[in-house]
């Protein structure tokens, strides 16, 4: 994906009222590191998905290697 922000951005239209997305990523320092071209820290993730219209609800560490948010439409 090129660029992230204008992708999440053009989807904000698409949500529901009350509608979430949810991402979950492997740390890049985590056991998958490796494989799969998956990497990004839960920070830039959620730096990026603010820049798109979104506001962070819920941050999990579900392993060791993952990381999974839940964002929703930023309230303006």
């Amino acid at each position: 994906m090129n660029d992230r922000v204008d992708y999440f951005r053009s989807l904000i239209s698409s949500l529901r009222p009350g509608g979430r997305v949810a991402i979950l990523d492997f740390h890049p320092r985590g056991f998958f590191s490796g494989m799969f071209g998956h990497r990004i820290e839960k920070e830039e993730v959620r730096r990026e998905m603010e820049a798109a219209g979104y506001q962070l609800l819920n941050d999990y560490d579900v392993v060791d290697s993952q990381h999974f948010q839940i964002f929703a439409k930023a309230e303006r």
